[in-house]
C-alpha cells in the first residue's frame, strides 16, 4: 500500500506539473499571438493614416509649385500615396475580418475616405489646371475638416486597440493566476500525503510563476512602447496639419496673408460690425505702371519690388492692420476701429513714404490707393467695390494719389 500510494502520489504530481506547464504555455502562446495580431492592426492603421495624410500634403505641393514638372511629381506622389493607403486598408480589413465591432469601425473610416477621395481628385485637377483659388477653397473648407474627422476616428480606433491589448494581458494573467490557485489547492492536499513531493511541486510552480511574471512584464513594456509611438505619430500629424494650415493662408512670394485668409478676416470684422458696430476701413493699393517695371527690368525685379513693398506695409501697419496680397500687384489693408478720416490719413502717409522710398534697381515707384469705410446695411462686396472705384478714380486722375469714391 505504501509503495502503491507513493507511486500514485508521484503519478498525480507528475500529471499536475505537466498539465500546469502545458496550460500556462498555451495561455501565453495564445495571448502572444493575439497581441501580435493587435500590433499588426495598429501598424496597418498607422500607415493607412500616414498615407492618407500625405495625400493632402501632396495636394498643397501642387499649389505651391510653379514648375510644371514639380507639379507632375507632386501629382505622382499623390497617386502613389493613394495606392499605399489602399494597400494598408486591405491589410487591415483582413486582420479585422473576424471582429464585427472592428469591421464596423473600418467601414466608417472607408466611408469617410470614399467621400474625401473624389474631392481630393477634383482639387488635384484644379491645381494642375491652374484654378488655385477654387482648389484652395475646397482644400480648406472640405478636405481638411474631413481629414480632422478621419484623424479623430483613427485615434479612437488606436485607443480601442490599446485598451483591448491591456485587457488581453490582464485576462491572461487572471486565468493563469486562477490556474495557479487551483493547482495550489490540489498541491495542498498532496502535501498531506507527501511533504517531499509537495516541495518538489512548489519549486516547479515557482519556476512557472517566474516565467509568467517575466512574460507579463515584457508584454506590458511592449504595449507601453507601442502606445508611446502611436502618441508621437499623432503629434507629428497634428504638427503637419498646422504647417498645412499656414501654407494654405500665406502668399508664397510676399509672405502676407493670401486672398483666402483676407476674406476670412473681412467676414469676421463685418460680423463684429453688424453685432457690435465695431467700425473698420479698407484700402486697396495698386502699384502704378507695374507692367512697365516687369517689361523693363524683368519679372525677377518685379517680384523684388512686390517683396519690398510688402515689407513696407508690414512696418506701417503691424500694430493695427491686416495686410494681404489681393492679387498681382494689388494689396489690401484692413484697419480695425479706423473711421474714414483716419484711414485716408494713413493711406496718404503711406503714399508719400512709398513715393520717397528707394527700391532696388527700380529706384522709385508710386502707388494709387482707394479707401472705403463700412456703412450700415452694406455688404462686404459693396465695401470692396467702393474701395475699388476709389482706386479706379486715382488711376484715371493721374495716379500716385488717394481717393474716396463718392457716388
Amino acid at each position: 500500500m505504501v509503495i502503491t500510494g507513493f507511486i500514485l502520489v508521484l503519478f498525480l504530481i507528475s500529471i499536475l506539473v505537466f498539465s500546469a506547464k502545458q496550460l500556462t504555455n498555451n495561455t501565453l502562446e495564445n495571448t502572444s499571438q493575439i497581441i501580435i495580431t493587435q500590433y499588426q492592426k495598429l501598424h496597418s492603421l498607422l500607415n493607412l493614416h500616414i498615407h492618407g495624410q500625405k495625400r493632402t500634403i501632396q495636394l498643397e505641393r501642387i499649389y505651391l509649385q510653379e514648375d510644371p514638372f514639380e507639379k507632375d511629381a507632386a501629382l505622382m506622389d499623390f497617386y502613389r500615396d493613394g495606392g499605399n493607403y489602399m494597400k494598408y486598408r486591405d491589410q487591415l480589413a483582413v486582420l479585422v475580418s473576424d471582429n464585427p465591432a472592428e469591421k464596423e469601425w473600418l467601414k466608417e473610416m472607408n466611408t469617410m475616405a470614399k467621400t474625401a477621395s473624389p474631392i481630393q481628385e477634383i482639387i488635384a485637377r484644379l491645381g494642375m489646371d491652374g484654378d488655385s483659388a477654387k482648389g484652395r477653397e475646397m482644400l480648406m473648407n472640405q478636405t481638411i475638416p474631413r481629414l480632422e474627422q478621419f484623424s479623430q476616428k483613427v485615434n479612437d480606433f488606436s485607443l480601442y486597440q490599446a485598451r483591448k491589448m491591456k485587457n488581453l494581458i490582464a485576462d491572461s494573467k487572471t486565468r493563469v493566476d486562477q490556474l495557479m490557485h487551483n493547482i495550489a489547492t490540489v498541491a495542498g492536499l498532496l502535501i498531506l500525503v507527501s511533504l517531499a513531493f509537495a516541495m518538489m511541486v512548489t519549486r516547479k510552480f515557482n519556476h512557472i510563476n517566474y516565467q509568467l511574471k517575466t512574460s507579463n512584464e515584457t508584454l506590458e513594456k511592449e504595449v507601453r512602447s507601442r502606445t508611446k509611438k502611436l502618441s508621437q505619430a499623432r503629434e507629428d500629424l497634428l504638427q503637419k496639419n498646422k504647417i498645412l494650415e499656414e501654407l494654405s493662408t500665406t502668399d508664397p512670394l510676399t509672405q502676407l496673408c493670401n486672398r483666402l485668409k483676407i476674406e476670412r478676416v473681412l467676414e469676421y470684422l463685418h460680423q463684429k460690425y453688424e453685432d457690435h458696430q465695431k467700425i473698420y476701413s479698407v484700402m486697396l493699393i495698386d502699384i502704378d505702371c507695374f507692367k512697365k517695371i516687369n517689361d523693363t527690368y524683368g519679372h525677377t525685379i518685379g517680384d523684388d519690388v512686390l517683396k519690398q513693398l510688402s515689407d513696407k506695409l508690414k512696418q506701417s501697419f503691424t500694430q493695427h492692420g491686416h495686410i494681404g496680397r489681393w492679387g498681382g500687384e494689388e494689396f489690401i489693408v484692413i484697419l480695425e476701429n479706423d473711421f474714414l478720416e483716419q484711414a485716408v490719413a494713413a493711406a496718404e502717409k503711406l503714399r508719400q513714404e512709398i513715393a520717397e522710398m528707394p527700391f532696388t534697381q527700380v529706384d522709385k515707384i508710386t502707388v494709387s490707393i482707394g479707401v472705403s469705410t463700412v456703412e450700415t446695411n452694406q455688404t462686404i462686396s459693396e465695401l470692396i467695390h467702393m474701395a475699388d472705384l476709389g482706386l479706379y478714380e486715382s488711376k484715371h486722375a493721374g495716379r500716385n494719389r488717394v481717393t474716396v469714391y463718392s457716388s
